[in-house]
């Protein structure tokens, strides 16, 4: 394992070395990136902008004894180009992050798509995974042209049964990273997903003045929508996910100076606002009736099943609530 791990992480080191080697990062970029991903960086970035740095996080270990955990992080500039279409060049760059050995937690790499505005500073980003040590996939590419292609094959670590004598048996899962307006969707969910054909994806009520955000699924490669609402003293975030069937997830957390209300009252504020409010009124209908059992199973609206958990003992108390489609 240890030696097809280590086959595989060369390939991924040479294959980022492909990177156009034209592509210049903006010092105010790097800056940015450096500083929220490196303790201490050596050298500094906002006296010389160079793409490899030596990190160090202090921490203090069980005895209360001060310790420094080294590691590095470089920076392979792969693409200029403008990648949502409003006339302002945006970059993709992996970012490679080497821990102690090659081998701690720190040890990922990454290919990031920055959105930028006409300042060269970063308004939105994207990320496909290349490696880590638990992660789903372990993913490759080439720049070609104007294109990055992936190809993603099973972590032997996650995946020991995509694997026979050492040999991979899973087909190799090829997708690129393409553009709706500032929204990114990856080949793979576009051609294979039903849900990609599915225009209306609204979860919440974003006349309250709400946000939405979407990207690509680190694992799986498909869309995931993310929108936030705050009404009644309530955080409300809903995520849909999804290839042919969905699954929806709302995290409610009750704002600053607010208590989070028990679940009867959080759905009575949650309903009027949620665009799918069939599954979540079944979910009050059992509530009601007290048959609702919490992290259980509940089958729901014609189609639908969900799940309650409630979580009041974490700094933040939050109610989330899983409604999954099942045919």
């Amino acid at each position: 394992m240890q030696r097809h791990n280590l086959l595989l992480l060369a390939v991924l080191m040479a294959t980022s070395l492909s990177a156009t080697a034209e592509v210049k990062i903006p010092k105010s970029i790097i800056i940015d990136l450096i500083e929220s991903r490196c303790d201490n960086p050596d050298p500094n970035p906002r006296k010389t902008a160079a793409l490899e740095y030596d990190c160090s996080e202090k921490y203090e270990d069980d005895d209360g004894e001060q310790q420094s955990m080294n590691y590095s992080l470089r920076l392979h500039p792969l693409l200029a180009m403008d990648f949502n279409q409003d006339s302002i060049e945006d970059l993709a760059i992996e970012v490679e992050s080497m821990g102690p050995l090659g081998g701690s937690v720190f040890s990922n790499s990454t290919v990031e798509y920055l959105l930028l505005d006409s300042k060269k500073q970063i308004v939105g980003s994207h990320e496909i995974l290349l490696y880590a040590p638990f992660s789903e996939h372990i993913v490759t590419y080439k720049v070609l042209g104007k294109q990055i292609k992936y190809s993603a094959v099973p972590n032997f670590r996650s995946h020991p049964e995509a694997y026979e004598d050492g040999e991979l048996i899973d087909p190799a899962l090829k997708f690129t990273v393409n553009w709706q307006g500032d929204n990114p969707i990856s080949s793979y969910y576009r051609d294979h997903c039903r849900l990609a054909n599915s225009k209306d994806k609204g979860l919440l009520d974003l006349s309250l003045g709400g946000a939405s955000h979407v990207d690509i699924d680190m694992h799986e490669y498909t869309q995931v929508v993310t929108e936030t609402v705050q009404v009644k003293g309530l955080d409300i975030e809903a995520t849909l996910s999804g290839c042919d069937l969905s699954s929806v997830t709302y995290v409610i957390t009750a704002q600053q100076g607010h208590s989070l209300p028990v679940l009867s009252e959080v759905l009575k504020i949650l309903v009027p606002v949620a665009h799918n409010s069939k599954p979540l009124k079944t979910l009050q209908k059992l509530e009601q009736r007290s048959e609702l059992k919490f992290a259980e199973k509940v089958p729901l609206y014609k189609g639908w099943q969900g799940y309650v958990f409630v979580d009041r003992k974490d700094k933040i108390a939050n109610i989330r609530i899983i409604i999954e489609q099942i045919e």
